[in-house]
């Protein structure tokens, strides 16, 4: 399936898309990497960097058709929802809004929605079960249950099916650093760093604590389950901030403890109601708090990159108050001296006029207006130490007409530069956004590349689609079960991409015999087996059902698939040799495919051997006619040229060949050994899966009954 989790970069998140990636899904991811990072992530995966609430999200849906969405995404910060409510309700309701409209319009099947304990508030009925009311006492838990009921309004009024998991404390590896982190987070790394820890209180207080491996263990088999509704996910159990520390001494030696006075708005006792989830689910946690703070401790030990991050804001840029102001008198003063040099000798140069031009180029419209004053002001006062009456100046017009000027001059020119910085921020942020766009579209392109060469490969490649279906069918299309053995080597091995295949014929007397095996030279696997009802090959002969290697034995293959023909397994394959990243549910699929494939068209050959047994054979013997003991002939050579299979043929030197002398023949060998005549009436006899040295235990076998058999010469280049 397709998967998409926001927030999937993050804490839990991660650790959801890790649950199902090991599972073959495919995962998708939308995160900003507020909290998260990508490192978390170590497979494949495709990402879009970007706010849950952004419009480019949609383009995301349309792109990948998504089946289930795990939305995570979170502002999860109480204290940071109370200093900024618009912030977190854009976040945590906004975005989810977004989340589920999109999951509507584009058809997914199930939306997860991680809720929070919150929503109960300070409720101290202990356990909280799912049918308690919620009282939150924050605006994040408050935006908590509005998201539920959202979630559950999306499924009334557009069938959408949510699953809502109301978290408790979840810790673990990869959570977020920061002032606000979780006690266990803080407690470990305070810890690492040999600093004291800080207790609220007096420690009393309890929390549910739940390992995050448990968590995602749950949202998988929600999501697999088909399961709706309202669940607690919790451990069920309290654990007090002492008995905490005391976990965590354990790990680390304590030295020192502050406790300090109790945060208004704690809760004092904490404990969720797991029994629902139980029932429901047939899921129960697997790691003790001991377990879980173990792998906690190792994770944060081994971090290369400083532990605690004391503030995750960045810093505002740090500005001078008026600094403008200063800068602009600065200049002002600049001028004054000028004016005061140039005026003895040059009396046409308006030196203000200069000024007030430049204040408006580097400073803007409110201190131009400073400046053009400033400027009117100095011509005041120059006015006046030459002896002018106040007065008489606001009616002087050409003193006034300068005044109009300076205005005028500060105005026009302040309102054309901040009108061009504006256009130019304007077209800088739509740069950015068309970057952006772009970035995100070439994303997309380069999905749809990557998926169209793909279905070019499996178009044009033999490896992958019509080709491999073709070349399975011919190698299988054969109806003699010699050739098809051979032929179920190579389906094998370009199905299954493996390189260590045998095939086993069963014998009742519970010796296998070796049929065919992969032509790999560092596979030799032995010409006969003895079958143990305890060995994986025993459990598959009898039980008729493909079994795998779970435990990873040695000494086991990795798989055993049984052919069954009327009620009765008639032979094995085994395989000894798989790549770890194919053990997926999709290739047990493959396997079992393969297995039908190969179990049918040797139903076929044997069926037509029962049609054909008065001809192929001779009289009531299993003496081949020779039609038919040249092609066992041809198939012997073809799978030692292929596979490396070696055989031996021998000559029989006798002019009796009575049925009796063929009967006797018959029974001194094995069930994969054949024997028949050639055109010009010769008796011959194939030895399956012998070297030359081993064929004379059967040459002595039969000299032992009177029969003289040698070895052909002109085989000899097959069996050495």
């Amino acid at each position: 399936m397709n998967i998409l989790i926001t927030g999937g970069y993050g804490f839990i998140g991660s650790f959801v898309a890790e649950r199902f990636f090991k599972e073959n899904h495919s995962i998708f991811i939308i995160d900003n990497l507020t909290a998260g990072k990508k490192e978390n992530i170590y497979f494949r995966h495709k990402a879009l960097i970007a706010d849950i609430e952004d419009e480019r999200c949609e383009q995301f849906f349309k792109a990948h058709s998504f089946d289930i969405v795990i939305h995570c995404a979170a502002q999860t910060h109480v204290q940071q929802s109370i200093d900024e409510p618009l912030r977190d309700s854009s976040t945590n309701l906004l975005g989810l809004i977004n989340m589920l409209n999109l999951s509507k319009k584009y058809g997914v099947k199930k939306f997860v929605f991680a809720s929070s304990a919150s929503i109960y508030g300070d409720n101290q009925v202990l356990p909280l079960k799912e049918i308690e009311e919620g009282r939150p006492i924050s605006l994040y838990g408050l935006n908590k249950m509005t998201g539920e009921t959202y979630c559950r309004k999306w499924e009334e009024m557009y069938g959408l099916s949510s699953l809502i998991f109301r978290f408790s404390n979840v810790y673990g590896p990869r959570q977020h650093l920061s002032r606000e982190s979780g006690i266990i987070a803080t407690f470990t790394n305070r810890l690492i760093e040999n600093k004291s820890l800080v207790i609220h209180g007096n420690g009393d207080q309890t929390r549910d604590f739940i390992y995050v491996g448990d968590v995602a263990e749950a949202i998988y088999r929600g999501v697999i389950s088909g399961l709706s509704g309202t669940y607690n996910l919790s451990s069920n159990s309290e654990t007090s901030i002492n008995e905490l520390v005391d976990e965590l001494s354990a790990f680390h030696n304590i030295t020192d403890i502050q406790r300090i006075e109790n945060r208004p708005g704690d809760i004092h006792r904490s404990r969720l109601d797991n029994t629902k989830v139980k029932a429901d689910l047939d899921w129960v946690p697997k790691y003790t708090l001991h377990e879980g703070l173990s792998k906690t401790f190792e994770y944060y030990k081994n971090r290369p990159e400083p532990l605690i991050q004391q503030n995750e804001s960045r810093a505002p840029s740090y500005k001078i108050p008026y600094l403008s102001f200063v800068e602009n008198v600065v200049l002002f003063l600049l001028f004054l001296c000028i004016s005061s040099f140039l005026a003895p000798m040059v009396d046409t140069v308006d030196v203000w006029l200069v000024y007030i031009l430049i204040a408006a180029l580097l400073f803007g419209k409110t201190q131009t207006v400073i400046a053009s004053f400033l400027a009117i002001g100095f011509y005041v006062y120059v006015m006046v130490s030459q002896g002018r009456e106040w007065s008489s100046l606001f009616i002087d017009n050409s003193i006034l007409a300068a005044f109009t000027i300076y205005l005028l001059v500060g105005f026009i020119v302040s309102y054309v530069v901040d009108r061009r910085k504006i256009e130019l921020q304007f077209m800088k942020d739509e740069l950015e956004s068309a970057q952006s766009k772009y970035e995100f579209l070439t994303g997309i392109y380069e999905d749809t590349r990557q998926v169209k060469e793909q279905l070019q490969e499996q178009i044009l490649r033999t490896e992958d689609g019509i080709g491999k279906i073709y070349h399975a069918t011919k190698e299988l299309d054969s109806l003699e079960p010699e050739a098809l053995f051979n032929g179920a080597i190579h389906v094998l091995e370009r199905t299954l991409k493996a390189r260590q295949f045998v095939i086993y014929l069963v014998n009742p007397s519970g010796y296998m015999r070796l049929a065919a095996k992969s032509a790999d030279d560092a596979f030799q696997p032995g010409a006969s087996l003895k079958m143990s009802p305890d060995s994986l090959i025993g459990r598959a002969v009898s039980q008729q059902k493909i079994h795998y290697n779970t435990s990873l034995q040695a000494d086991e293959p990795l798989f055993v698939s049984p052919i069954v023909q009327d009620g009765k397994t008639v032979a094995v394959i085994a395989c000894y040799d798989v790549g770890f990243e194919q053990l997926t549910l999709s290739y047990r699929n493959l396997i079992d495919v393969v297995s039908r494939l190969i179990t049918a068209s040797l139903a076929r050959a044997y069926d037509y051997m029962k049609e054909i047994n008065t001809e192929r054979y001779v009289g009531e013997t299993n003496a081949l006619m020779p039609y038919y003991f040249q092609r066992i002939l041809d198939n012997k050579r073809k799978a030692f040229l292929e596979l490396r299979i070696p055989y031996v043929k021998l000559q029989v030197l006798s002019e009796d060949y009575s049925a009796d002398v063929l009967r006797l023949i018959g029974s001194l060998l094995r069930t994969n050994d054949y024997f028949g005549f050639d055109e010009e009436g010769h008796l011959f006899i194939l030895l399956s899966n012998v070297h030359l040295k081993d064929s004379q235990f059967v040459i002595e076998r039969l000299d032992q009954k009177g029969i003289t058999a040698v070895p052909v010469e002109e085989e000899v280049p097959y069996v050495s």
